[in-house]
Order: C-alpha cells, then sequence, then structure tokens
C-alpha cells in the first residue's frame, strides 16, 4: 500500500504568509490552476481511495485531483485537518514573533496530539491492508508532523517548508511506513515518471 501525500492548493492567507490552522480558508485561482497541474501529473497513479481534509481548500483540491484523474470520490477524514494554531491562526510572521517573544500561549494544538491523529488515519487505511495507492490530501503543518516522526525528525517540521500541491509518498514497509521521496512539485513528480 502507498500514500501520496498531497498538500492543498493557495489560499490568499498563504500568500499573505498568515497561519491558517483550522480557519476554512478556500483557494484562490492560483490554487485552482496549481490543483490542476497537480492532478495531471498524478494521472498516472491509479487510486483506490482520495482523502481530504474537512477543511475547504483540501476538500476542492481533492474534488479536482479525482475529477481530472478519474478517481474515486473523495472521503473526507476529521483526522487529517490542520493542526489548531490557536491565537497565531491568520497573523502575519511579524505578528507571530511578537505573540511567542510575550511568553504567552498561543494555544497550539500539541504536537503529539496532531502527529497521534494523523497516525490513526494512516493506520486506519493501512490495516484494511491491499496494494492500493491512497491519495491523502492534507495540509502543510500537518504533512510535515507526519515526515517528522516517519523520519525520527530528520524531515518536516523544522526541517522543510512544503510547497503548495507537493507530493510527497509513504510506502507501507511492515509495520511502519517509509518516506520514499517528499515535497515535490508535479513537475517534478511527472520528471520521476509519475508514480
Amino acid at each position: 500500500m502507498t500514500f501520496y501525500l498531497i498538500r492543498h492548493g493557495e489560499t490568499d492567507w498563504n500568500r499573505q504568509n498568515r497561519l491558517q490552522g483550522i480557519e476554512d480558508i478556500e483557494l484562490n485561482e492560483t490554487g485552482i490552476r496549481q490543483s490542476a497541474e497537480c492532478a495531471r501529473a498524478l494521472r498516472g497513479v491509479k487510486a483506490g481511495r482520495i482523502l481530504s481534509s474537512p477543511l475547504k481548500r483540501a476538500v476542492k483540491t481533492a474534488e479536482i485531483i479525482s475529477e481530472y484523474t478519474g478517481g474515486p470520490p473523495v472521503i473526507v477524514e476529521e483526522g487529517l485537518t490542520e493542526r489548531d494554531f490557536g491565537r497565531l491562526s491568520g497573523i502575519t510572521l511579524p505578528e507571530r514573533e511578537a505573540l511567542l517573544a510575550s511568553g504567552e500561549d498561543p494555544g497550539m494544538e500539541p504536537f503529539d496530539v496532531l502527529t497521534d491523529r494523523l497516525l490513526r488515519v494512516l493506520n486506519a487505511y493501512k490495516a484494511c491492508g491491499g496494494a492500493e495507492n491512497i491519495l491523502l490530501v492534507s495540509h502543510g503543518a500537518s504533512i510535515n508532523a507526519l515526515l517528522s516522526v516517519l523520519s525520527g525528525g530528520e524531515l518536516g517540521t523544522g526541517q522543510t517548508v512544503l510547497k503548495n500541491v507537493c507530493i510527497s509518498k509513504l510506502r507501507c514497509a511492515g509495520d511502519s511506513f517509509a518516506v520514499e521521496f517528499y515535497n515535490l512539485t508535479p513537475e517534478e513528480f511527472t520528471r520521476l515518471g509519475g508514480r
């Protein structure tokens, strides 16, 4: 079983460098175009399932991918939602730095709670068995958290800035997951043969 982790397309808040967290921000025109480019790159991957976070930006990205690839209907999984950034959500980088420097607790979702819920989703589908490809559309902090926990901290959170509509690949390896590649643009993914 193989999981393709896909970050959603661009939103206006991405463009403004604002943390989105669980705020339900829609894709902008660039994000819609990016999602179509990602879908074209994924045409060679026969998806058995397409999973998405419940947030609009992820669902729309997943729907575009499903439509372009002739894939199955999108399954919304609550556990794939973005990290709750608390009071850091919606503010700019200078505002985030000031809030964090103040010593106030911004009320962020703890990292272990985030990774536990994400791994529950992966493990639930892994338990179904089979050799199918699963496309999973989620968010930057969520995908980075998975990459971090699965790579022992070598990738992901604190190490990697994920691009919009980037593609990362996990393969089931016994009881665990192996990261085959991460943070590829649709163009880079296509150059690798689209698998």
